[in-house]
């Protein structure tokens, strides 16, 4: 599905149009859904006779977390099987079933009191019923920082299917935690995101800004599912189903190849934008990043807040870090173009110890260990792409699969 040699066509908004279906403020959208079943079934099915080739099944909070607000936590798999089902019956084999996963809005340590391991199992939990409920592919939208974004892509590719992660920016390009979007595209492709891109934020003006010049610098296809501008007073949204559609061909200038959208949009939009889409021409322009090329390489590497352009030759491994007291001012003290955090992670401490300070790297981070699981615990823990140096104490194959799991880089 994701292997575009011809653009791919999402569905458009579904809270905003079950408000205005009449489902009241405050309740729980899953279970309002349930006994409403006709209004999804209705619009999903307009979705696809204006041109989806996908809809994404309602099972937006679907999760833990936010099923026990309303005292139904309990009710994971049940309600997203049902739901799922919803979806089916709406579309039968007429589209894909995306089932959708959104933030929590949890904070982690160091900055909140649960923990990554306990975000990533609210996360595997939905999606393993999603799994079970039959969806095509799993939708991770709307994220807001890359720490979630990295828990829910890390728990989702456990079940086997493909992985897409959109996420929402300001108007200034920068997601509502304050990450770059190149290194957060980065960062998840590396990772296995089987499709990386931004959804909702404030229409598709911003949306197209902030992804301009990114498909070159990643190796799958892009997303955009924007919002149809601001709300107005008059209960629409500020960008017309026309107009919206005039972005398909910039849009696909820039290598996106799957479209849609969010907070706003209707039937209409998505059928304006199909009709966009036949008239434009998409040549996909996604590339390599060169991590995986023989010899000497260039390549990126990411924290959440930029991206790091590296050639490895002339990257400097001087600085040696041990996870200590001085851990902080260490990092903290590092700069320079070529420089980088080498960082040994000796045992368990060291990678709980360096995973509660990474936050605080501005430079590349390069992890050397003694201990295969202390260092897949590190990388879990880095909110970002990092690198492996292939000088580490562990076994060569253990070194590539957490490469291949965590996106490192091994160098």
């Amino acid at each position: 599905m994701f292997n575009l040699k011809a653009p791919l066509l999402l569905d458009g908004a579904t809270g905003t149009n079950l408000i205005k279906a009449g489902m009241p403020s405050g309740v729980c959208v899953e279970q309002w859904l349930l006994d409403n079943p006709q209004t999804i079934v209705a619009l999903q099915k307009a979705y696809v006779d204006a041109g989806s080739n996908v809809v994404t099944a309602p099972t937006f909070e679907a999760n833990r977390y936010k099923l026990s607000q309303h005292g139904l936590g309990d009710k994971v798999a049940d309600f997203n099987k049902r739901l799922v089902a919803l979806s089916r019956e709406a579309v039968g084999d007429r589209a894909a079933v995306a089932g959708n996963i959104a933030p929590t809005g949890i904070f982690v340590e160091p900055f909140g009191d649960e923990t990554f391991d306990g975000l990533c199992e609210i996360f595997r939990e939905q999606a393993f019923a999603l799994r079970d409920a039959g969806v095509d592919y799993i939708a991770c939208e709307t994220f807001m920082s890359l720490t979630e974004a990295r828990a829910a892509l890390l728990a989702a590719k456990e079940t086997g299917l493909p992985v897409t992660v959109t996420m929402t920016v300001d108007e200034n390009g920068k997601t509502l935690s304050g990450g770059d979007v190149l290194a957060c595209f980065v960062t998840l492709a590396a990772m296995g995101a089987a499709a990386v891109g931004l959804n909702c934020s404030t229409g598709p003006e911003i949306v197209l800004n902030a992804i301009s010049g990114i498909a070159q610098h990643v190796a799958v296809p892009l997303i955009a599912k924007p919002n149809a501008g601001l709300p107005e007073k008059t209960g629409g949204f500020s960008i017309s189903p026309e107009d919206f559609a005039q972005f398909a061909p910039k849009f696909y200038e820039q290598g996106v190849g799957i479209l849609g959208g969010c907070c706003g949009t209707e039937p209409s939009y998505i059928a304006s934008l199909h009709q966009s889409m036949d008239r434009a021409s998409f040549k996909p322009l996604c590339d390599k990043d060169g991590a995986l090329c023989e010899g000497v390489r260039d390549f990126i590497a990411a924290c959440e807040k930029q991206p790091f352009f590296i050639s490895e030759e002339n990257l400097d491994f001087s600085h040696k870090i041990h996870c200590d007291s001085d851990l902080a001012d260490n990092l903290l003290d590092l700069e320079g173009e070529n420089c980088a955090a080498r960082i040994v992670i000796a045992n368990a401490d060291d990678a709980h110890e360096f995973g509660m300070n990474a936050y605080l790297a501005n430079v590349p981070v390069i992890l050397l260990g003694y201990d295969l699981e202390a260092l897949g615990e590190a990388l879990k823990l880095y909110q970002g792409r990092a690198m492996l140096d292939s000088k580490s104490d562990v076994p060569h194959d253990g070194l590539e699969e957490l490469s291949h799991r965590y996106g490192a880089i091994i160098i």
